[in-house]
């Protein structure tokens, strides 16, 4: 086709100057023409989209373009996002921070820790679209968090059906069979996608832990110093399930359901060898052993509706979402304690332990477009809350289990947060302005219930909360594609209801309670990026923020005699602690020159700063620490086939208000083809292949002081295969929630 475009052009230029070169008396006979049917191929025009991309207050990952990850799972795409982290357990963090919320779609998740950590390890990282990192979140976000990871997982297809399955194996050993299937046409969309996840693993940590207690002189006395060493066997079983339907009955409308299901379970056994030295009251060494056998459950159930109605195609639109969840992590355990020096008693206890929760929302979004420079947005959100922790402990006596009141407990908590949105942005040629304020209004409880079984009664009377958090965001962008922001946020985090009640709550050596009179937290963020795009090259960015927090909450640990124990042992309290502020940078490049290759290189450097009151004799400790972490990921594609790639991490050592996390490094590579027009892929990964994984955890205060370390499946092969049928268009569509699914 483009030979014979160019052949018509050059035909018609010789015939124009041939015309031009002839005596003007020339007659042409009469043309006669004959209508024919010239039937021409479709023509696709694409255009690729940079890898990472800043957008107003989001900056873009666009998991879709990037090859290296499309046979991992959630976890390796989130790892790939500037200034997020995901360590071997699942945790995820942002610039350091732990305060991040992940949201689906542009809603909430309402994952519980658990839960969270099942989802992204066992969701597939090519279900995703893109991910936004929202580091200064604006009022449009009505958060609490410091940050936001939003996931999005939609995409627009043509007509068509699609149907892929596939299987991972790993030598940790895990093995994730999964299968997908969409159908769409002009007006519905059905998407559904199922998945099992197989686990066994194994893990050793070791503790030490020194208590101390104060004198009336104020002079720190040991008590006990103990050494642990913990082995834990589990299994992990999680299934999971997602249906969505959306529907276009025109261009101004669009209805959309969506359900999920995932769940998480399997068998625990865990053996704890511990000694320990006491100074004070039972002086002396006793050794013994803690084996437990506990059977976990995490189960998370969300459905949801959206609507939205487009009154034009500027901008000028109404959003309605509702969702609601289920979580449930239910651990039934058996717990026995045998001690093989002078001992005390011998401990022989189950444990039936519940925890549910509920969580329902709901939002309205209006756009509306003032000028064609201009947009004005307001929207209400409102969720509510219900939370039933339980824990039921029997200690045998004799030859039969009798009820512990000390140790069981019940607790009901309910939150209510009612809020609201009001933000303007306008944009002056390449300059844009976005100003936007929050008003929050936040109510917490917490209930123990009155039953004989159950003596210590508290009905905690509900806190109110209400604040005011205004937003700036301001941004320029150059025709040569340089790109700059600026943005200013005040977030305010509230106590939870169990960190407000003073109940105690027991466990086998130790306990933990609340604080009453805790303070909300404050906490400000400021940040400038510089951005640049090059056609040919890739881009460059820099970015530089500070953040400051004031009235941190986070759990002392100290020591006292207790008459439950019959000793001193160390107890858990929250307290608002600590001032902080870390300010630092980012640099990010990548270098993409063609389809074939791509380098990228990411580095953060920050100074985090410590003020903290120990709430003993009013005690300040200052403390100051430089971190850093750097991640280069190389991809290669040859001979139009073989698909390779390679990366390396390393981060410092970072400090927490009562902790220093140690330094952890690796190196993972792999490589991924395709065969028969790219209805089967097959792949291996190798993740961490020289060992160099290892976390370690340093916890120091006046009270009591400790070291923790771990190193768990850092080695490990992956490998897997897909297979397609159908339009493979479809597949960025395929294994998601669908277009609108998790909103």
């Amino acid at each position: 086709m483009k030979r014979l475009s160019l052949f018509f052009l050059a035909a018609c230029w010789l015939l124009s100057t041939r015309v031009v070169a002839q005596e003007p008396e020339i007659k042409l006979d009469s043309l006669k023409m004959t209508a024919d049917t010239l039937l021409l191929e479709g023509v696709s025009i694409t255009a690729e989209r940079p890898l990472f991309s800043v957008d107003g207050e989001k900056t873009l990952y666009q998991v879709s373009e990037d090859p290296t990850v499309q046979n991992g799972v959630a976890s390796d795409a989130l790892q790939n996002a500037p200034g997020v982290s995901v360590d071997v357990e699942g945790n995820i963090t942002l610039r350091g921070a732990s305060n991040v919320e992940i949201w689906i779609n542009d809603q909430p998740s309402h994952l519980t820790k658990e839960n969270l950590k099942a989802y992204i390890q066992t969701l597939p990282a090519n279900a995703i679209d893109r991910i936004e990192v929202i580091t200064n979140p604006s009022a449009r976000w009505a958060t609490e968090a410091d940050g936001i990871i939003n996931i999005v997982m939609s995409g627009k297809i043509k007509r068509n059906e699609f149907l892929c399955f596939g299987t991972n194996v790993s030598s940790q050993p895990y093995v994730m069979p999964w299968a997908s299937y969409v159908w769409k046409n002009d007006r519905w969309t059905v998407n559904a996608f199922a998945s099992s996840y197989f686990y066994h693993g194994e893990a050793k940590s070791e503790n030490d832990r020194n208590l101390f207690i104060r004198d009336e002189n104020g002079q720190f006395i040991p008590t006990s110093r103990t050494h642990s060493i913990r082995y834990d066997k589990y299994f992990t079983y999680s299934p999971g399930a997602s249906l969505n339907v959306t529907h276009t009955p025109n261009e101004k409308n669009t209805f959309a359901l969506w359900l999920n299901c995932w769940d998480s379970f399997g068998p625990v056994e865990g053996t704890t060898e511990r000694k320990r030295t006491e100074f004070l009251e039972q002086a002396g060494t006793y050794e013994y052993v803690f084996v437990n056998h506990s059977y976990t459950n995490y189960l998370f159930l969300n459905s949801g509706l959206y609507y939205q109605h487009k009154f034009n195609e500027e901008g000028h639109n109404l959003t309605l979402r509702a969702n609601g969840n289920w979580n449930r992590n239910a651990v039934p355990l058996e717990d026995h304690t045998t001690y093989t020096l002078p001992a005390p008693r011998e401990d022989v206890f189950r444990m039936d332990y519940l925890m549910s929760n509920v969580p329902l929302s709901a939002n309205i979004d209006y756009n509306l477009p003032y000028l064609k420079t201009g947009e004005f947005s307001m929207g209400l959100n409102g969720s509510w809350e219900s939370g039933l922790t339980r824990n039921d402990v029997d200690t045998l006596i004799g030859n039969t289990y009798v009820h512990d009141p000390i140790m069981s407990y019940h607790y009901r908590t309910k939150d209510q947060k009612l809020g609201g949105y009001l933000m303007v942005r306008h944009r002056f040629g390449d300059f844009t302005v976005q100003p936007g304020i929050n008003l929050n209004y936040y109510q917490t409880s917490i209930v123990y219930p009155d039953t004989p079984d159950y003596p210590y009664i508290i009905d905690l009377q509900p806190y109110h909360y209400f604040n005011v958090t205004p937003s700036l965001h301001l941004s320029y962008r150059t025709p040569s594609m340089h790109n700059f922001k600026l943005s200013y946020s005040r977030r305010v985090n509230h106590p939870t209801a169990k960190q407000l009640s003073p109940f105690n709550i027991y466990d086998t050596e130790t306990y933990l309670t609340g604080n009453p009179y805790l303070e909300p937290v404050y906490t400000q963020n400021l940040e400038a990026s510089w951005t640049k795009y090059w056609n040919d090259f890739g881009s460059v960015g820099l970015t530089g923020y500070y953040k400051s927090k004031k009235n941190e909450i986070t759990s002392i640990n100290e020591s006292g005699y207790h008459e439950h124990f019959g000793r001193v042992v160390q107890f858990s309290r929250p307290v608002n602690v600590g001032r902080s502020y870390m300010v630092g940078g980012e640099f990010n490049m990548m270098y993409r020159p063609n389809g074939m290759f791509n380098l990228r290189f990411y580095a953060n450097v920050y100074d985090s700063y410590l003020e903290t009151n120990y709430g003993v004799l009013d005690q300040w400790e200052k403390n100051e620490l430089w971190s850093y972490s750097l991640q280069l990921t190389a991809w290669a594609k040859l001979w139009n086939r073989l698909e390779i790639h390679a990366s390396g991490h390393y981060s410092s050592p970072i400090q927490r208000l009562f902790n220093q996390v140690g330094a952890n490094y690796s190196i993972d590579c792999g490589m991924r083809t395709d065969f028969f027009n790219h209805k089967l892929s097959v792949f291996v990964n190798g993740y961490d292949l020289f060992g160099l994984m290892r976390y370690s955890n340093t916890y120091t205060n006046p009270i009591s002081s400790g070291s923790y370390s771990s190193r768990s499946n850092s080695t490990y092969l992956c490998a897997g295969f897909t297979l397609r049928f159908g339009n493979v268009e479809l597949e960025q569509e395929a294994q998601t929630a669908g277009e609108k699914g998790g909103q």
